[in-house]
């Protein structure tokens, strides 16, 4: 199984953004979406976010006074008026070992009494050994960023795991000791059965995967036309 992991950070910044006016869609960079071949591996997009944090009204000041009324008010405007709370996200490739399993969990049931997928993901060792590192890069490209706007990191950047888009659990290959199916989706010791798009892919990416998973469906739809 696969999934994303990502690296998130927040953080205050001169420049103004309105929190709650436009949807929640973040502003996406692309800069190491690609690897460069003369540097480590580090593949991942990154995500820029208004935020309210830090900036909502409160009933009591920073050494525990209370706060009512203009006082309220007044505090409130204080925080909300100076720059803004941004919220950081960096989504990057992690490859899943091949010792992650999916399989059925036995004591929990849906409504109907059938068993429940059950998901141990782990990462390949490759993966496991770049961790620090892709945490170092990440934490100095947000540093880059907020310096930009004379910003500053309110926190230290943390690593998250992602399941919103999970893939894999019958991934592709050529090798049928490593794989499900083949890259047409169809399975390696069943002419007659293919599978379909997100559980082919052997990694989650390092973005949302609908695209790359309709396009795979597609590619298997020609095939499967082909051949039946």
């Amino acid at each position: 199984m696969a999934g994303h992991k990502f690296i998130s950070a927040q953080a205050t910044i001169d420049d103004e953004t309105f929190p709650g006016q436009n949807m929640t869609h973040s502003l996406i960079s692309r800069e190491y979406f690609r690897c460069a071949a003369s540097k480590p591996f580090v593949r991942h997009d990154t995500r820029v976010w208004e935020s309210s944090a830090g900036k909502e009204p409160r009933l009591r000041s920073a050494d525990g006074r209370l706060l009512l009324g203009d006082e309220l008010l007044a505090d409130w405007r204080s925080r909300a008026l100076k720059g803004s709370s941004v919220r950081l996200r960096a989504y990057y490739d992690s490859h899943p070992s091949a010792d992650s399993r999916l399989t059925l969990d036995a004591s929990s049931k849906n409504r109907y009494g059938d068993p429940m997928p059950k998901i141990d993901h782990q990462l390949d060792a490759a993966a496991t050994a770049r961790e620090g590192a892709t945490l170092a890069h990440c934490t100095e490209v947000f540093e880059r960023m907020v310096k930009a706007s004379n910003g500053r990191l309110t926190g230290t950047p943390s690593v998250s795991t992602y399941w919103d888009h999970p893939a894999g659990g019958c991934r592709m290959g050529t090798d049928p000791a490593t794989s499900v199916v083949d890259s047409y989706g169809r399975a390696h010791d069943h002419d007659n059965l293919f599978v379909i798009g997100a559980p082919t892919l052997p990694t989650g990416g390092c973005t949302n995967g609908t695209l790359t998973f309709v396009a795979l469906s597609l590619r298997s739809a020609i095939k499967i036309s082909e051949v039946m």
